[in-house]
């Protein structure tokens, strides 16, 4: 008997059939406004050279609120530094950068430390196909935990909140700060 092959944990992969136009999820996905409609308290983007080669650099950048923001509902660009504030825990900020950007099929933004997330979007019928690919996840136990599965899960419900947004529904998160500070809810 042929043994199975290692499970990966330095990548997941998910995605769901949202009943739009690729443009419109796009927008959802790729825009400040679009982003808070479904997945973030704030959020922001600016354009700039991009991400530093050598991740020591990046303390030397200048911060982001010192930045030109592009307005809520232009479309950020490949290069664009973004800042991202999170419902839970009060409202923890993260900043990367986007990696590549071509509307409206393709978004690659950078994730926590290291990590990238690749979201592909394919018109099929009057549905819009949604892949995301997490990748560079660490392969030690926090990683695993933390990231892989954590997010995995993350990823679950945010792309279903995505749908019921896109599809005309409800926003399913839970924003009030005193309840997100439960970290075992599943919609923050």
């Amino acid at each position: 008997m042929a043994k199975p092959p290692a499970y990966d944990w330095s990548a997941f992969e998910v995605g769901i059939y949202i009943m739009a136009k690729p443009d419109e999820v796009f927008d959802l996905l790729g825009t400040a406004k679009g982003l808070t409609r479904w997945f973030l308290r704030t959020a922001g983007f600016a354009a700039s050279e991009g991400r530093p080669a050598d991740r020591k650099l990046i303390e030397q950048l200048p911060p982001f609120d010192s930045l030109s923001q592009r307005p809520e509902n232009e479309r950020c660009r490949t290069n664009d530094r973004y800042q991202w504030e999170w419902h839970y825990g009060g409202g923890v900020i993260g900043e990367e950068w986007i990696l590549d950007c071509r509307p409206p099929t393709r978004l690659v933004f950078g994730f926590g430390d290291q990590m990238e997330v690749a979201v592909r979007l394919r018109k099929l019928g009057r549905f819009c196909e949604v892949n995301l690919r997490q990748y560079n996840i660490p392969d030690n136990a926090s990683g695993r935990h933390n990231l892989h599965m954590g997010c995995r899960v993350a990823w679950a419900f945010f792309l279903a909140n995505l749908k019921s947004v896109a599809e005309g529904g409800l926003d399913l998160r839970e924003t009030d700060r005193a309840r997100t500070r439960q970290l075992h809810l599943v919609n923050i």
